[in-house]
């Protein structure tokens, strides 16, 4: 125990998560591509097969004040639908099923990238705004070598497919990812 007055080490070491906003395929897709990558060992990911739609970020401000600007965002948005169609390479280590173009998709990122400024400090903006590009990431930290082998072996797997989002999750991950809570578009 330490003296009185004197911080320890571990009171000191607090963890700190990241958090992220997506989107996740619904329950019969996602287990698809979860039984897809326990087939093929080269496909891993330390975070669940999503959509992004706001980048990583930390909080500037107390959890709730985040929460309350995410559910606000979300009043304000009604379901709509999205198309996968393809594989795709991202950075030459993420392997991704194409989403095809969605301007709902887009303007609910611009969304959450206007409404979460101040409120979020973005570890990386370089894929928000006008860089965003929409993708379903299957497996990520890849080796480069591993990607035409990957491909390969996803060659027979038709991922053309529809569905509706009527929700995004806050994600929260330091070295994994789980979804911590979900938000319903519209008035639910």
């Amino acid at each position: 125990m330490a003296p009185p007055g004197r911080v320890t080490e571990k009171a000191m070491t607090r963890p700190t998560y990241a958090y992220g906003v997506i989107i996740l395929p619904p329950p019969d897709l996602y287990r698809e591509l979860l039984a897809i990558r326990e087939r093929h060992p080269l496909l891993r990911s330390p975070v669940p097969p999503h959509i992004t739609v706001k980048s990583p970020f930390l909080y500037r401000h107390s959890g709730a004040v985040v929460i309350e600007q995410l559910e606000a965002i979300c009043e304000r948005w009604e379901p709509f639908e999205i198309g996968l169609n393809g594989l795709g390479v991202f950075r030459n280590s993420i392997l991704y099923v194409k989403v095809n173009e969605s301007p709902d998709l887009e303007d609910l990122h611009h969304d959450l990238v206007e409404g979460l400024d101040g409120f979020v400090e973005t570890l990386n903006d370089r894929y928000d705004g006008d860089a965003y590009t929409p993708h379903l990431t299957l497996a990520e930290s890849m080796a480069p070598e591993d990607l035409p082998e990957a491909k390969r072996a996803l060659a027979d797997v038709r991922f053309r497919r529809r569905f509706v989002v009527d929700r995004i999750h806050l994600l929260r991950g330091r070295g994994k990812w789980d979804v911590t809570r979900s938000f319903p578009l519209g008035q639910g």
